[in-house]
C-alpha cells in the first residue's frame, strides 16, 4: 500500500511544517467538454484539524472570533478532523463549537476516527471498524440530533487500490457507513485524492488512468453506500499542476458519482508546494517524496490561481470545501495569510454581488 503510505506521510509532514512555521453521464461514451456548472466558485468551509491545546487557549470567545472570520468570507461549513481528542479533552469544547455553529447556521462534519497508530501499516479493516465504532458511538451519544451536526467523515484516505486490497477497503468503507447510519443517520463523506506522477518521481506509485479511476470509484461507492465524495484537486500539491491535468480526474470522479448515486464535492486546496515544474523539483531535491523535503516552500495558493481552480471545480461539483485554510490562510497567522484572506474576501464579495445583480 505504498500509495496510501506515502500520501499519509506527506500530510503528516505538511501538518508538522505548518505548525512549526506558524506556532452523467454515460460512462461508456464521451463526456461534454463544457459540462453544466454545478455550484458557485466559492469555498463552503475548511478541513479543520482539531487541536485540543489551541481550543482550550481560545475558549468560547476565541472560537466565536474564528467563526466570525469564516463568515466574513462566506464559509457555512466546518469539517472537523481529530475529534477523538476533543472527546477525550476535559470540558465541552466540541459541544461549544457545535453550539456556536448552530447559532450561525454553519454545518459541521465530524470524523469517524481511526484505530491508534498508522492505519495503513498492517492494515486490518476489522481493527479499524472496532476502534472507529467506539468513537462513532461516543459522537452519536453526544451529538446525534444536534442542529449543527450535518455529516460524517471517514478519514482513511486512498486514491485507488488493486487486487486483494479492494475487498478489504470495501469492507472498511461499507462497515463504517453502516456504523454511522445506525448511530446517526446522516450523510457519510470521504475525501480521496489522485496522483499525476507517471514517472515515479515521488515513490513507487502505480499511476491510474482516468477511466480506471472512474470505474474503481463507481464500484466502491455502489458497494459501500458512501454518500458524498469530496475529491482533493491535487494529489501532489504542487504549484505547477495545471487545470488541464486536473480536469480528467474531476470528470472521472463526477461520472463515477453520477453512475453510483453519490454526490460530488470538490476539495480545492488553498495551500501548495511552490515549484515551477517537476523537472525543477528533481533538480532541486532529487527523486524523493515531497514529505521528506526540509523547509519545503509551502504557500497560500495565489488568488488568481485559486480562481481558476474554483471555476474548474464549479463545473463539476455541487459544493466546494478546502484543505489548507486552517494551516496557511487564516488572517492571524502571518502578513501573507492576512493578504490572502483579504484578497479572497474581495473576490468573494465581488462575485457574490455579481450573482445577486443577475
Amino acid at each position: 500500500m505504498a500509495d496510501t503510505m506515502n500520501r499519509r506521510e506527506a500530510l503528516s509532514a505538511i501538518g508538522r511544517y505548518a505548525l512549526g512555521a506558524m506556532a452523467a453521464g454515460n460512462l461508456g461514451g464521451a463526456v461534454s467538454a463544457a459540462p453544466e456548472s454545478r455550484c458557485a466558485p466559492f469555498i463552503s468551509g475548511p478541513l479543520w484539524w482539531f487541536d485540543p491545546y489551541e481550543s482550550t487557549r481560545w475558549g468560547e470567545s476565541g472560537w466565536r472570533d474564528e467563526l466570525d472570520q469564516h463568515r466574513g468570507i462566506g464559509f457555512d461549513l466546518l469539517w472537523i478532523l481529530n475529534s477523538q481528542t476533543a472527546l477525550d479533552q476535559s470540558g465541552d469544547s466540541l459541544k461549544t463549537i457545535l453550539d456556536l455553529c448552530a447559532r450561525r447556521k454553519v454545518q459541521v462534519i465530524l470524523d469517524t476516527g481511526t484505530a491508534p497508530g498508522i492505519y495503513y501499516e498492517n492494515f486490518s479493516p476489522q481493527l479499524q471498524l472496532e476502534a472507529c465504532g467506539k468513537h462513532i458511538k461516543r459522537i452519536a451519544e453526544q451529538f446525534a440530533g444536534h442542529p449543527a451536526f450535518y455529516a460524517w467523515y471517514i478519514p482513511h484516505e486512498i486514491y485507488m487500490v488493486w487486487g486483494k486490497e479492494v475487498p478489504q477497503w470495501q469492507k472498511l468503507f461499507g462497515g463504517l457507513v453502516e456504523l454511522c447510519k445506525k448511530a446517526a443517520d446522516l450523510p457519510v463523506t470521504v475525501s480521496p485524492f489522485f496522483i499525476l506522477d507517471r514517472t515515479k518521481v515521488f515513490g513507487d506509485f502505480r499511476f491510474n488512468e482516468p477511466d480506471e479511476y472512474r470505474d474503481f470509484w463507481a464500484k466502491m461507492i455502489r458497494k459501500t453506500g458512501i454518500d458524498v465524495i469530496m475529491l482533493q484537486d491535487s494529489g501532489e500539491h504542487f504549484s505547477y499542476v495545471t487545470n488541464e491535468q486536473r480536469r480528467p480526474m474531476l470528470r472521472a470522479m463526477r461520472d463515477a458519482c453520477r453512475e453510483s448515486g453519490a454526490r460530488f464535492w470538490g476539495n480545492v486546496e488553498t495551500a501548495e508546494f511552490e515549484c515551477p515544474s517537476i523537472e525543477e523539483y528533481v533538480r532541486r531535491y532529487g527523486r524523493v517524496h515531497h514529505s521528506t523535503v526540509k523547509n519545503a516552500p509551502w504557500r497560500q495558493v495565489p488568488i488568481e490561481r485559486l480562481k481558476g481552480k474554483l471555476e474548474l471545480a464549479a463545473e463539476y461539483a455541487e459544493r466546494i470545501v478546502t484543505w489548507g485554510y486552517r494551516e496557511f490562510c487564516r488572517p492571524d497567522l502571518s502578513p501573507a495569510a492576512k493578504k490572502w484572506y483579504d484578497d479572497y474576501r474581495a473576490y468573494y464579495a465581488s462575485r457574490w454581488s455579481c450573482r445577486e445583480s443577475r
